[in-house]
């Protein structure tokens, strides 16, 4: 089972929606099984507002149901595959040791957005991720042992 971990600091709107689009992906793949793959979300600080997400992800058909919240620092083992989504140079990127691969998707932070902002920020933020994450399940990007 190759284990896959999606990170941002606070484990809100970015991790836990790149999450849900990357298990889509997934199970979209003929002759994969999800149980093949061991994807989960976390944060350094778990914090995060999820407002919105449920409803950004039903607008194209994708369930959403919030991942307890973890700590990146309780995880065990090291993933195959860290994913952080958390913008290039916050300050504060969580730091997975051990990990096999490791790509950078940034993504703006929704929480640091008026409200009246929101629904638009996490639609961009769901259009950006659905597109990396389709592309790594299509290009043969998980990793494989």
């Amino acid at each position: 089972m190759q284990r896959v971990l999606i990170v941002d600091p606070d484990h809100g709107a970015r991790s836990q929606m790149a999450d849900a689009l990357l298990r889509n992906a997934v199970m979209l793949i003929p002759g994969v099984s999800p149980d093949q793959y061991d994807i989960a979300s976390a944060g350094t600080d778990p914090a995060g507002s999820l407002d919105g997400v449920a409803d950004v992800l039903r607008e194209i058909g994708v369930g959403f149901e919030p991942a307890r919240r973890a700590l990146v620092t309780a995880l065990r083992p090291p993933p195959d595959l860290l994913i952080v989504v958390c913008e290039e140079d916050c300050g504060s990127c969580p730091y997975v040791p051990g990990a096999r691969h490791v790509v950078r998707w940034p993504q703006p932070d929704p929480d640091g957005v008026p409200a009246d902002e929101r629904i638009g920020v996490l639609r961009h933020i769901r259009e950006d991720l659905g597109l990396r994450a389709a592309m790594l399940v299509n290009l043969g990007g998980l990793p494989r042992r």
